[in-house]
């Protein structure tokens, strides 16, 4: 009888699916970072970044929507809370999260204000409304710039900040969300008002 070799075969923690592992390890760290996320801005306990946002005064500014006409916040405050949108027309995530954000605007545009902010390369407007009109955006777009990224300590788009009628920042969240989680996010937002 031949005498078997062993060149390496670790049995089933081979190389190949030694590193599958590791990849799908991998993966299940960053699903879990991202649902912490979500619930630890949206409704979770107050971590340390959390508390950063909430409860401070949203910063004042004003900005041009897409034909050229100036706002401020002041003007979207008032009665109703704030869903406040940060994003870019090009970016994956936005583009991911525009349906949601119709369907968030069909059960709640008429209890909360939505408002996006957009960043575009080029500051083309014509750019962001192609954008709205593509994803039948009712509600208004202004055109961002670098001071209201520091302002609102905006390090990623899509970020989202849902403001109380007092204009207080009252949740947070940077990144993708399920409907459900930002639907719970401005129920509780109305909860307090």
């Amino acid at each position: 009888m031949r005498e078997r070799r062993r060149s390496g075969h670790l049995g089933w923690f081979g190389p190949s699916r030694f590193l599958l592992i590791i990849v799908l390890v991998g993966s299940l760290a960053l699903i879990a970072a991202g649902v912490y996320r979500l619930y630890r801005n949206f409704g979770g306990p107050d971590p340390v970044q959390a508390a950063d946002q909430q409860m401070r005064m949203a910063p004042a500014f004003n900005l041009p929507d897409l034909d050229g006409g100036m706002h401020t916040l002041a003007k979207f405050l008032g009665d109703k809370p704030l869903l406040l949108e940060f994003m870019d027309p090009t970016c994956p995530h936005c583009v991911q999260m525009a349906p949601i954000l119709t369907r968030l605007h069909a059960a709640y545009g008429t209890k909360v204000r939505f408002l996006t902010v957009a960043f575009e390369t080029r500051n083309d407007p014509r750019r962001v409304r192609r954008f709205v009109e593509r994803h039948t955006h009712s509600w208004p777009y202004l055109m961002g710039n670098m001071d209201v990224a520091r302002a609102y300590r905006v390090d990623g788009v899509p970020s989202f900040f849902l403001i109380g009628s007092d204009g207080r920042i009252r949740g947070f969240l940077e990144g993708s969300a399920t409907y459900e989680a930002m639907s719970r996010g401005l129920e509780a937002v109305l909860a307090g008002r």
